[in-house]
């Protein structure tokens, strides 16, 4: 078991030698996750994991920004938020984006209504991946916008998961 304190979550315990860790913690008085998948192979890894742990306001920014800038050249990204529209009733997504018609759709202000992402982290080839995951609703959908990144917090790709 390592102990670990924090920059944003004070001190969390992972168990290197389980084959996933869930923790839960609390950031701005609102839950987040982190999972970490196969942590048990992770080895000095771990202490990666812990170092991107303690950059989360910076990821969090990081990602919000690519699903900005990429929303109009990323048909995942443009997927994630259609979908909503297609499946929620009218009323639903008037209070969730302010709007009934996707063609009036402001990505900007979206994201920046976003809550706080869970990260889930997972291991490749020795390299650490992250996934930054997004809700736009927990109360009305459980689709999720992923912005996955490398161990150096570059976006590598994105994933529209349920």
């Amino acid at each position: 078991m390592v102990k670990y304190t924090t920059k944003y979550f004070g001190e969390i315990s992972i168990d290197e030698t389980s084959d996933f860790e869930f923790i839960e913690l609390v950031y701005k008085n609102k839950e987040i996750i982190i999972s970490l998948h196969e942590c048990n192979i992770y080895g000095n890894k771990l202490k990666v994991c812990l170092e991107i742990i303690d950059k989360y306001e910076e990821i969090d920014k990081i990602a919000k920004k690519a699903i900005v800038e990429n929303f109009s050249k990323n048909k995942i990204i443009e997927d994630y938020f259609r979908c909503h529209f297609d499946e929620l009733e009218e009323e639903k997504i008037i209070e969730i984006f302010g709007m009934k018609d996707f063609e009036f759709f402001d990505i900007e202000k979206t994201v920046g209504k976003f809550g706080y992402p869970n990260f889930l982290f997972g291991i490749d080839d020795g390299e650490i991946n992250l996934s930054v995951d997004y809700m736009i609703s927990k109360e009305y959908s459980d689709q999720i916008l992923c912005v996955k990144m490398d161990e150096e917090l570059n976006v590598t790709g994105y994933s529209h998961e349920s």
